[in-house]
């Protein structure tokens, strides 16, 4: 997964638990997960993330922050998606979950038809922090639902690595092809 965005990110760790292919289980399940008021996939999901983890001896995070959805988005699907991934993982690994941290402040259209290119502009403007001095010098990792060109975790990387002395670790359900 790493490879996606080497050279823009300096990640501690990341890692995906599956790939994405069209048409293929994932992609219906999370179909299901997001658009079918499914939550208890994402938690499914982030269930089994956390066990590898655990498996793996990985470096636990102090806190895992996921990818926030627009108000306006979340009140229309009931949830988060990548919320209820983080809910999982933190019920295997015992890692608080923070969503007072990063917010998205500004609604944006559908990153699924637009390139590399057009993606990170689309995005990057469209995150805020909040109460930034409860990460000084904590390891945090960033959760979401699916990495096509790791614009998304670009842009909240991009505003979390300005904070002083923090770690950032990554981890997705999916990787899409990019």
């Amino acid at each position: 997964m790493l490879f996606r965005v080497a050279g823009r990110l300096e990640l501690e760790w990341g890692a995906a638990l599956y790939n994405f292919i069209k048409g293929g289980r994932i992609q219906q399940a999370l179909h299901r997960l997001k658009y079918e008021n499914r939550p208890e996939i994402g938690v499914h999901f982030g269930e089994q993330f956390g066990k590898k983890m655990e498996e793996a001896g990985c470096k636990l995070p102090d806190y895992l922050i996921p990818i926030p959805l627009h108000y306006a988005k979340q009140q229309i699907r009931g949830y988060n998606q990548s919320e209820r991934f983080a809910r999982g993982i933190s019920n295997v690994l015992n890692i608080p979950v923070n969503q007072n941290v990063l917010f998205k402040h500004k609604e944006i259209v559908s990153q699924t038809k637009k390139n590399r290119e057009d993606r990170f502009p689309n995005v990057l403007d469209s995150f805020n922090l909040k109460n930034k001095e409860e990460l000084r010098g904590r390891t945090v990792m960033i959760v979401d639902d699916v990495m096509t060109t790791g614009a998304t975790l670009e842009a909240a990387y991009t505003l979390l690595s300005d904070l002083p002395d923090i770690t950032i670790q990554v981890g997705i359900i999916a990787l899409a092809d990019g």
